[in-house]
């Protein structure tokens, strides 16, 4: 079943003068049509510029397309009367945690979305602390999130989605102010999210590494989508992928270079196993 269905979607970004006259309009997206299965985790690469972070924020109706139609489980963004719905059931964490988060206690932070739709102090004592405990974030909730790392505030952000009991959760950029330990432990969080409860899982990021353990990859480049498809069948495309500006994985350069001097490795390597029983396979040889 999908759960994101864009058809030839476009979205401009226009500037007016003071009288509302238009001056300016720049073409963001330009009929892009996706369809994103319901519990996948699903990586969106490309570098600035490229339209995703315009598409993440399409998704749950902070922007509307001004050509083409976005379904959320069925439900048009354009349509008012479901906007709540769909933003309900498709959580957004930003780049910076400072910026998103407004609560003086973890806890009260992750209150707040279920304070603003009226939920009874027993269901919001316990989707809290429920929500706290899927992010590994529980002995945190009395703390102030000024005394949290960067990962910590980012994992107390997805805890604030998390228990508006969503479908989907996006992730725009969410690791691009982390240090590697940061990143390791908001990313760790999203995959068992995916992995236990079936939450879909949307990663905006320009970190390679990142895109080896989705499901699916769509790449985009100046509002078009250039590529998509697995990890493997992405990553097997070495000159398309650095053609768009993109670097390759780390593990998928080691693997080319191990090619380059004369080994035969296969393309599309994905994993550290993979390689390992690439290069143990040459060895027999």
């Amino acid at each position: 079943m999908k759960i994101i269905d864009a058809l030839h979607l476009a979205f401009d970004y226009v500037r007016t003068d003071e009288n509302d006259k238009v001056v300016e309009k720049t073409r963001a997206l330009d009929d892009m049509s996706v369809q994103i299965e319901e519990g996948s985790f699903v990586c969106i690469l490309g570098h600035n510029g490229s339209g995703k972070s315009t598409f993440a924020k399409l998704i749950n109706g902070l922007n509307l397309p001004s050509e083409g139609t976005i379904l959320v489980s069925g439900k048009d963004t354009k349509n008012e009367q479901e906007i709540w719905d769909i933003r309900k059931s498709t959580g957004m964490v930003f780049q910076n945690p400072d910026n998103q988060i407004i609560g003086s206690i973890v806890d009260e932070e992750v209150a707040f979305g279920l304070e603003n739709i009226g939920a009874s102090t027993r269901d919001i004592r316990k989707g809290v602390y429920k929500a706290l405990e899927e992010v590994d974030m529980r002995e945190y909730a009395k703390v102030s999130p000024n005394r949290l790392s960067g990962g910590q505030k980012q994992r107390v952000a997805v805890a604030g989605v998390l228990a508006m009991n969503p479908k989907c959760i996006v992730l725009d950029e969410s690791t691009a102010m982390l240090d590697p330990r940061g990143r390791k432990e908001v990313m760790d969080t999203v995959k068992k999210l995916n992995k236990n409860d079936g939450i879909t899982i949307i990663s905006i990021t320009h970190y390679m590494e990142e895109a080896l353990e989705a499901d699916y990859i769509f790449v985009m480049e100046q509002g078009h989508l250039k590529m998509q498809g697995t990890p493997k069948e992405i990553f097997s495309r070495e000159e398309e992928v650095e053609q768009l500006g993109l670097k390759l994985p780390q593990l998928c350069q080691l693997a080319r270079s191990l090619r380059e001097g004369g080994m035969d490795i296969p393309l599309g390597i994905t994993s550290e196993e993979e390689l390992k029983e690439a290069i143990a396979a040459c060895n027999k040889k």
